[in-house]
């Protein structure tokens, strides 16, 4: 079975998370969707599609962002955790290195290197503390991406919700921007709920096929009133 691989690494970009199927939006002056020149998904093997997106905000002003859409059944998930001498930054690098047909940076790290917040990998954990939990702040730290150690199964839950029995890999990040199709609540409180920057998205789609989102090296980003709005609405709508 192929491999993708979620590096922990010290990088630029935030990654949320965010469950499609709504036909809900966000605030005003965060309406977004995909440009009317965006090709469609791209077949690169069976169960892994690829996408050259551009997403127009209200603004008039676009920015640009490559998807993949993977099928956990035919790939194999895993986290990896580096840091140090000898530790590799592009993603082109570590996906060499891990044999992975796709890579992408996860989680938060220290100034030392060590995860902050859940992170388990190959069911080795590197840190089992929940931050935060039980707390209503920090919804950049808000969701655990996960998946099961005997079936495969790959899922996304809230920091308050997961459980940690029979999972093989694991790591909190945040925010969840989307839940049961509609913008998660609370996040116009922070400041970079309009700031728009680099982000890493990681979703959930149609049949359980993961999804992740990376802007462009180069451009004017996304906030995530943007991103919410967007992963919000249909396919119909403008989007995914």
């Amino acid at each position: 079975m192929r491999r993708v691989t979620f590096a922990g690494l010290l990088v630029a970009g935030v990654l949320s998370f965010a469950g499609l199927s709504g036909a809900s939006s966000a605030g005003v002056g965060c309406e977004s969707r995909l440009a009317g020149n965006t090709g469609p998904w791209r077949k690169i093997s069976r169960g892994l599609d690829v996408r050259k997106m551009r997403i127009r905000f209200w603004d008039g002003t676009s920015a640009g962002l490559t998807g993949a859409r993977i099928d956990p059944d035919r790939f194999e998930i895993r986290l990896k955790w580096q840091f140090g001498k000898g530790a590799l930054k592009a993603a082109a690098d570590i996906a060499r290195a891990a044999k992975a047909v796709t890579a992408v940076n996860a989680g938060y790290f220290d100034e030392n290197g060590r995860p902050m917040g859940y992170f388990r990998s190959g069911g080795t954990v590197f840190n089992s503390r929940l931050l935060f939990r039980g707390r209503s702040r920090a919804l950049h730290l808000g969701a655990i991406f996960y998946v099961l150690n005997n079936s495969g199964k790959a899922g996304i839950a809230t920091r308050e919700e997961f459980d940690s029995r029979g999972v093989r890999e694991a790591f909190q990040a945040g925010p969840y921007l989307v839940r049961n199709g509609r913008p998660d609540p609370g996040l116009d409180a922070y400041r970079e709920y309009r700031r728009a920057d680099r982000r890493t998205v990681l979703a959930l789609g149609k049949k359980g096929r993961l999804i992740f989102m990376v802007s462009d090296e180069i451009g004017r980003g996304i906030s995530w009133c943007e991103l919410q709005n967007f992963w919000a609405r249909p396919e119909s709508g403008g989007g995914l």
